[in-house]
């Protein structure tokens, strides 16, 4: 469906969508995106059980095939010449105090299907000002590529907007840099975001951010780094700040902009962490000079959209024969029969998720001699999946994946790779001092992105209120009772 109205839009000419029932609202998001009614007349809804499998009734696709034939061969769109940005009015809401008038809005909010369910900061005017102090861009610049267009709907992510969903978040405006590189990643068209924005799969969004940023922000990088943490408020901000430009711009709200059957909690405030740079072996590079050739200490950002995440335990390593039986707690994981592995060619040849190793397990690894391009290769080799566990859990469609771009890596009857080479497997060192447990994030529908961050000119100042207002920026040595 994504690729035939992407041919309306260039081309103007005949077409239709064939979809199953409950999509329709988010098909006509994806009109609407582009500029066209949102109630498309070629758009024809069919119910589930059609397209199920072999041996469905198909009568309804019979019964409609005049109103299909049409759609493909007579029926053409106006292409619009232009695209009209609409600013919406500010919204004036009125309590019996301050209290009152934020209960009013957060109820507002609910009944408009704005934000993420829970209790948000107002975003007045002042906040989004304050927080744009975090920036040198202008209120209107458009942020990322494609226009900046947030899909399925198609809302434009300006740098104003992008301001207002941080205010809403709780944000600062140091966060904005980083905030603003987050949403040029994921409108990077490698990140296919209109595709894991609306699946039925349960994606969210991991950002991995690298540099000195990361401690100046409080990104965290140690014990639970994947939060929550109070000293370390940014990444939870960020993430939910994401989560509402993808649900209030693109309107990947469930049911309506994006149907995941099952959501989760990591959506809420996606997974925005750092990597733990001073943990990282003296003999490894960090992520984003291994994966991605940045100079070292660069203010840089990876996102990658996942599906799931699981804790490996037993990854404690004091001797050679530990550390094998660590990397192999990662690869058990990693060699589950997962179909998104081989969905696309390009998601074959990326990465096929994110094994994050505490400094403890990747030390005493480094110490016995391992390079992180060994471990990428040990991981890549003992996560192949056995030919029968192939057949057993994908049955019929191993064969279709087999006969795709990415033949000439897998083969009928021998165990298949979870992605082309070794060195698509991204390793992040962070998750604390100690090890005995690692974590494994799966691939989601697209292939990582990166974006560099931006400093304004006022950074240090930015700074220097940071600590004003949130303390001093806490050691790892500091544990509060």
């Amino acid at each position: 469906m994504g690729r035939a109205s992407a041919r309306i839009e260039k081309l103007g000419i005949p077409t239709t969508a064939i979809i199953r029932k409950g999509f329709t609202r988010v098909v006509g998001n994806a009109f609407a995106g582009m500029g066209f009614p949102a109630e498309h007349p070629c758009v024809h809804e069919f119910p589930v059980d059609m397209f199920l499998g072999e041996g469905t009734d198909l009568s309804p696709l019979k019964e409609n095939i005049d109103k299909i034939i049409y759609g493909l061969t007579q029926w053409e769109p106006k292409v619009p010449t232009k695209v009209k940005v609409i600013k919406p009015n500010m919204i004036t809401v009125h309590g019996k105090d301050y209290q009152g008038a934020v209960d009013k809005m957060n109820f507002l909010f609910l009944q408009e299907n704005w934000g993420d369910g829970l209790p948000v900061v107002p975003p007045t005017q002042e906040r989004v000002n304050w927080i744009l102090t975090g920036t040198d861009r202008h209120r209107s610049t458009v942020v990322g590529a494609g226009g900046g267009k947030v899909l399925p709907r198609g809302g434009f992510a300006t740098v104003e907007q992008v301001a207002v969903s941080l205010a809403m978040a709780g944000g600062r405006p140091e966060y904005l840099p980083v905030l603003i590189a987050a949403v040029e990643g994921i409108l990077n068209p490698a990140s296919t975001h209109f595709h894991w924005a609306a699946t039925t799969n349960s994606t969210y969004p991991a950002v991995i951010v690298n540099g000195h940023i990361a401690k100046q922000l409080r990104i965290n990088s140690g014990y639970g780094c994947l939060g929550p943490d109070p000293r370390h408020p940014a990444g939870a901000s960020i993430g939910r700040a994401i989560r509402f430009i993808l649900m209030d711009v693109g309107a990947a709200i469930p049911g309506v902009g994006t149907m995941a059957i099952y959501g989760g909690a990591s959506r809420y405030t996606n997974l925005v962490f750092a990597e733990d740079e001073d943990g990282i072996p003296d003999s490894w590079e960090p992520h984003n000079v291994s994966y991605w050739d940045y100079p070292r200490n660069s203010n840089t950002l990876t996102v990658f959209p996942v599906t799931s995440s699981v804790n490996v335990s037993g990854t404690e390593v004091t001797n050679k024969e530990s550390a094998l039986v660590s990397l192999n707690q990662f690869s058990g994981f990693m060699k589950s029969p997962y179909m998104n592995y081989w969905q696309h060619p390009s998601m074959f040849e990326g990465a096929p998720g994110i094994v994050l190793m505490a400094r403890g397990t990747a030390r005493w690894i480094a110490d016995l001699g391992w390079t992180k391009e060994n471990v990428q290769q040990f991981l890549w080799e003992n996560s192949h999946i056995p030919w029968d566990d192939m057949l057993k859990n994908l049955g019929a469609v191993v064969t279709k994946i087999g006969d795709m771009a990415m033949g000439r890596h897998v083969k009928v009857g021998q165990p298949w790779p979870i992605t082309s080479k070794p060195e698509n497997i991204i390793i992040v060192v962070a998750g604390g001092a100690q090890s005995g447990h690692g974590y494994w994030m799966q691939l989601a529908q697209s292939a990582p992105t990166s974006a560099e961050i931006t400093l304004p000119k006022n950074w240090d100042s930015l700074l220097k209120q940071a600590e004003i207002d949130l303390g001093p920026i806490p050691s790892p040595a500091q544990f509060p009772l």
